[in-house]
């Protein structure tokens, strides 16, 4: 009996991730055996196994003719790009877990494979160890995509669940502002237990969710979109950032008594043929049609695709770690592996026949979010003086914005002029005018921190 054939890998990156990977091939059972590594930092410590398949330089990965898979681990979006290219140049196949290189380079890289005729496995961009990439493709295979939502980084994830138990535990608590969390001990401890980078500011600013966005946009809609083309919010911004009132708003009997929770989502949805797609901190009803997506907490991830006929499916699952993208690197590896494997008519090896390269075509031009209807809540923070919120007013109504309520939370005062958060609660209105209001608001003296919270509908 002939042995079983075992695809070669090179590793780019000796990372969490790296590692991870190589010793889930170090056992030999596997359909793939790693026979090269690219590490910039050759000379740091690593198993003497390691150490005999180390070079320093990706160019020599990808020009050995033992790697046919190069696995793309580096984590910086121009120079891993520029790999997958060069690997892609050399007729071997790609597997990624590099997402900001994926979003920002979807044409080239899609194009250049399907020229070449090599697969590019790319489960690891999106969701770590969740099938979420899969589950677009065959839903975009079999039917229309006509919406989704996703809570798609497990860092902002994990910052808002702290924040609000902290809150709810100490609810009743006089000193309630002095037991709350702030935002920055979150991250803090979001840090020490890794589920945060030392520079979060991908995570916080919504970017690592808005590279998501677009792959998963690409696959639902057949398009090769621009990131910088989504509309972008994040956790904590320059001009925002989620407050520990917020979550006393929202979770308090006497306000809003637990009916949102509070998430960084990425949406899409289809809107006069064109797609429609944002990112921004959310309020998702925890008893209505996306329940299943408010519960998602921690640092897990959940996403729902809404299908013309195959309805809606929820999937949930942990979205980062060495552990869960490791899983889906290898399964990516395994279809293309299994592909390699199969025989052409005439007996040889087929050169590709693994998963099939998305297309690279450049779609219609995004959608205008800014006409998209959307309703919630206009949080800012004001001094108790004379004629505020009469000015506030006032530039909601000059916008066509109409006002269902007023909230004052008294528990939270801020600074010796005791600034005091308030929550408008509004009628569903473009969402550009009520942006436009936010701006407003930044120009009235004393008025700071303006944040909108959209309720999440689809």
């Amino acid at each position: 009996m002939a042995a079983k054939r075992r695809a070669g890998l090179g590793l780019l990156g000796y990372g969490n991730i790296g590692r991870e990977v190589y010793a889930y091939y170090r056992d030999g059972r596997r359909n793939a055996r790693v026979v090269r590594i690219a590490r910039r930092r050759i000379n740091r410590p690593a198993p003497q196994a390691v150490k005999k398949l180390l070079v320093r330089r990706a160019e020599q990965v990808i020009a050995d003719p033992a790697t046919e898979i190069v696995v793309e681990l580096t984590g910086d979006a121009e120079r891993g790009a520029q790999y997958m290219l060069d690997s892609i140049e050399a007729g071997k196949h790609v597997v990624t877990a590099n997402k900001e290189a994926l979003a920002t380079h979807w044409r080239e890289i899609m194009g250049a494979a399907g020229r070449r005729g090599v697969s590019v496995g790319f489960g690891a961009t999106v969701g770590g160890g969740m099938p979420v990439v899969r589950a677009m493709q065959r839903h975009a295979s079999t039917d229309e995509v006509e919406s989704f939502a996703g809570i798609l980084n497990g860092t902002c994830n994990f910052i808002l669940t702290k924040m609000k138990e902290y809150i709810v535990t100490h609810m009743d608590d006089p000193q309630i502002q002095k037991r709350s969390l702030p935002l920055e001990d979150a991250l803090a401890q979001a840090q020490r237990l890794g589920y945060a980078e030392p520079d979060p500011t991908n995570d916080i600013n919504g970017f690592d969710t808005k590279y998501k966005v677009a792959i998963l946009a690409n696959l639902a809609f057949d398009t090769a979109i621009d990131p910088a083309d989504i509309y972008c919010e994040g956790i904590w911004q320059e001009s925002q950032r989620i407050l520990a009132s917020d979550f006393y708003f929202l979770h308090h009997p006497r306000y809003l008594d637990g009916k949102y929770a509070l998430r960084l989502a990425g949406i899409a949805e289809r809107r006069g043929g064109r797609p429609a797609l944002r990112v921004h901190p959310a309020l998702i009803d925890t008893g209505g049609a996306l329940a299943d997506l408010a519960g998602v907490t921690e640092n897990y991830n959940g996403i729902v695709i809404n299908g013309r006929r195959l309805g809606r499916q929820f999937i949930k699952g942990l979205g980062a770690g060495p552990k869960p993208t490791t899983i889906s690197v290898a399964s990516d590896i395994r279809e293309i592996a299994a592909g390699m494997s199969k025989p052409t008519k005439g007996g040889s090896q087929a050169e590709n026949s693994g998963p099939p390269v998305p297309g690279a075509r450049r779609g219609p031009a995004l959608a205008d979010v800014r006409k998209v209807r959307t309703r919630g809540y206009i949080r800012s923070v004001s001094p108790d003086v004379k004629g505020i919120y009469a000015k506030k007013l006032e530039i909601l109504a000059r916008h066509k914005v109409n006002v269902q309520s007023v909230v004052n939370v008294k528990e939270f005062l801020y600074g010796r002029d005791r600034f005091m958060p308030d929550y408008i609660e509004i009628d569903p209105a473009p969402d550009g005018a009520v942006r436009d209001v936010l701006r407003a608001f930044r120009r009235l003296r004393g008025v700071r921190d303006p944040m909108y919270f959209r309720v999440l509908e689809l």
